[in-house]
């Protein structure tokens, strides 16, 4: 019976971690160890390697040689990208522990990561448990910026109604999911803004959400965070996914308390977010891409232009990234959003202020 429980215990730890793995063997190490050596260690690895060119494997598999019993190695026979990747680790997960984390492969984690998701979770029995996170610059190693560490210290039960969600960071890996929350959902194939899709997508599932507002997760910025990471092709695919999605909600009747705080998430991570990126890429385009950007909004999101969210009532009620973000939008309305690239590139990029916290 005593054995019988154990290897029970082994097949269903509490949390399943999920990590895709792509050309990161510089980082693999720190992210390993910080992973290890959690004070809380019910948990079980499964690694997704995505085909690298680089080294990543021969690391995986050292780790695994450590590790037997706690990590399993995955390897894609074609490079099919994050959001691919992600979907074979959790199908490939046959555990039915009570968790899952979605962590990137070349961030680190606070040794107390787990252990406080973990303790949250079951005192507040949440479906999602949220983290503070921290943006390091990776050729310095200091700190770019800090977020999500000012929520609501309470319960969030009335999920439809909360507004933060159409302004936090939708990211997949600073939230412990409950598994039965999450499993049986998939990643679209969009390029980028895939984690605000899957969130939106699983969040009529879930009853409740809780916030621990402390840095429990180190996020590494490579690259140029403005204007690397994107192109043409990717923005495209960006305002195709969200299209796409806003179809499949608004079939879903479960969803059509969400829209207004989605469109919100959309214009954050299209209007302002993708088009900025491109505009700094190449300023005298500026006016080209948020053209582009106006026509695909008012084309495929039209409620946009009277969403509450993205209006100026009762400003003086709401925080400042919620007024500035209003202010974004009635610049596109008057076609004058180029003015707020503008700006937007002078404080990032010849101040240096990063403006996400």
């Amino acid at each position: 019976m005593g054995n019988s429980m154990n290897e029970e215990k082994k097949m269903n730890p509490k949390v399943n971690v999920i990590v895709p793995v792509y050309n990161v063997a510089p980082y693999l190490n720190i992210f390993f160890d910080s992973l290890f050596n959690q004070t809380f260690q019910d948990f079980d690895i499964w690694v997704v390697n995505d085909k690298s060119t680089d080294n990543s494997l021969d690391l995986i598999e050292e780790y695994e040689r450590k590790y037997p019993e706690r990590m399993h190695v995955i390897s894609n026979t074609f490079n099919l990208g994050l959001s691919e990747t992600r979907n074979v680790g959790l199908e490939q997960c046959d555990s039915n522990g009570e968790y899952i984390l979605l962590l990137d492969s070349d961030d680190y984690l606070e040794l107390t990561y787990i252990e406080k998701m973990v303790s949250n979770a079951e005192k507040y029995h949440a479906d999602i448990t949220i983290c503070g996170l921290e943006r390091f610059d990776d050729n310095t190693g200091k700190c770019v910026c800090k977020e999500m560490i000012n929520n609501p210290e309470e319960l969030i039960t009335d999920i439809k109604n909360f507004e933060m969600l159409g302004y936090m960071n939708p990211v997949v890996w600073n939230k412990l999911f409950r598994r039965t929350v999450i499993e049986d959902m998939k990643f679209t194939a969009i390029k980028r803004s895939e984690d605000t899709v899957f969130l939106f997508s699983i969040l009529p599932r879930v009853k409740s959400i809780k916030f621990i507002n402390e840095v429990l997760y180190h996020y590494r910025v490579r690259n140029d965070s403005l204007s690397g990471a994107i192109t043409n092709e990717i923005y495209e695919s960006m305002l195709r996914g969200f299209s796409k999605t806003r179809k499949a909600f608004y079939d879903d009747k479960e969803h059509v308390g969400l829209m207004d705080l989605f469109v919100v998430q959309m214009f954050i991570r299209c209007g302002v977010g993708g088009a900025c990126r491109l505009a700094f890429q190449n300023m005298r385009k500026a006016s080209y891409y948020t053209n582009r950007t106006r026509k695909y909004m008012d084309k495929c999101f039209p409620e946009w232009r009277d969403n509450k969210y993205l209006s100026l009532h009762y400003w003086w009620k709401r925080d400042l990234p919620a007024v500035l973000l209003s202010c974004a939008a009635v610049l596109y309305k008057c076609y004058l959003f180029v003015i707020f690239i503008y700006l937007y590139w002078f404080l990032s990029c010849v101040l240096k202020r990063d403006f996400r916290a």
